[in-house]
């Protein structure tokens, strides 16, 4: 019993070493894995610097001033050269000098020529083309026409009641002077005229309205008697004055025999209208300055 327990132990101590050599050996895989894991990492590789920038072309120059041409001279002095005639303009300025650049014709030769009075021209004056427009402006004129004429009474409430005609003709004679149309005391007398072509309407026609107690009148005479603004009337005009004195039942008897009717005649007025005139204008100027000519071929100028 004692030997078996001995035995045992020493089984067990054999087991307890066994056991312990594996684990260290199974353990050593884990630990180099730790040691692996745990490691820092690599550095990065060096910075390498950009390139560096291409060197900056400067830009160009700019091209070289263009110099005064030779025609034109200092001192505020213009030459001007027409074909074969030498003319130069002096142009005042200040501090300018005297003198003048002159160029001869002819054979193309030039020289300075000195002042002198030589078809001298002072202040000279230009003169414009002319400019024509059209300008409108009013106008009026006497027009005869055939019309037909229709007349009402308003009273103070602009009721239209029919006015009273002073015969029963519808037609007009040419001659005929006096009141066509009559109104009751108290009303105002309103008539409509429209040209008359064959057939009665009223379509575009003006109206006109007259003061308390006056008719319509047709003047007869040519140039007989005073209109009503004091000038004198032709013949056929129509314009409201004041009635003919009559008794006061007068419109209504008149309404009763002949009724309320239109009238048919030739009528005269003055018409206004736009007219339209050409006008011409002319544009001119005075120019300040000096010049002289010299027309001679190869002659010198100043």
């Amino acid at each position: 019993m004692a030997m078996s327990i001995a035995a045992l132990k020493r089984l067990s101590l054999v087991m307890a070493g066994g056991l312990l050599l594996m684990l260290l050996v199974m353990g050593a895989p884990h630990t180099a894995k730790a040691q692996v894991c745990c490691s820092p990492p690599p550095p990065p590789p060096c910075c390498t610097p950009p390139a560096p920038p291409p060197c900056c072309t400067p830009p160009p120059p700019p091209p070289c001033c263009t110099p005064t041409p030779p025609c034109c001279s200092p001192g505020n002095r213009t030459n001007i050269i027409v074909n074969n005639t030498s003319v130069a303009v002096a142009v005042s300025g200040g501090g300018a000098g005297a003198g003048a650049v002159a160029y001869g014709g002819g054979g193309g030769g030039g020289g300075y020529a000195p002042p002198m009075a030589s078809g001298l021209i002072q202040g000279l004056d230009v003169q414009g083309m002319q400019i024509k427009k059209k300008v409108s402006y009013q106008a009026t004129r006497t027009k005869t026409v055939r019309v037909v004429i229709q007349a009402f009474c308003l009273d103070d409430r602009d009721v239209p009641h029919a006015a009273s005609q002073t015969f029963p003709d519808r037609d007009v004679e040419e001659g005929f002077e006096g009141e066509l149309y009559r109104c009751i005391a108290g009303t105002r007398l309103q008539y409509t005229w429209s040209e008359y072509s064959g057939q009665i309407s009223f379509s575009g026609g003006k109206t006109i309205v007259c003061s308390k107690g006056e008719a319509l009148w047709r003047q007869g005479g040519a140039m007989a008697g005073a209109g009503p603004n004091g000038g004198p009337d032709r013949a056929g005009q129509l314009f409201c004055r004041p009635q003919l004195a009559a008794r006061d039942c007068n419109e209504r008897s008149l309404l009763r025999r002949f009724g309320a009717g239109v009238k048919v005649l030739s009528m005269t007025f003055i018409e206004t209208y736009t007219a339209w005139r050409e006008e011409t204008s002319t544009e001119s100027s005075t120019a300040t300055m000096t010049m002289s000519l010299d027309g001679g071929v190869g002659g010198t100028v100043y």
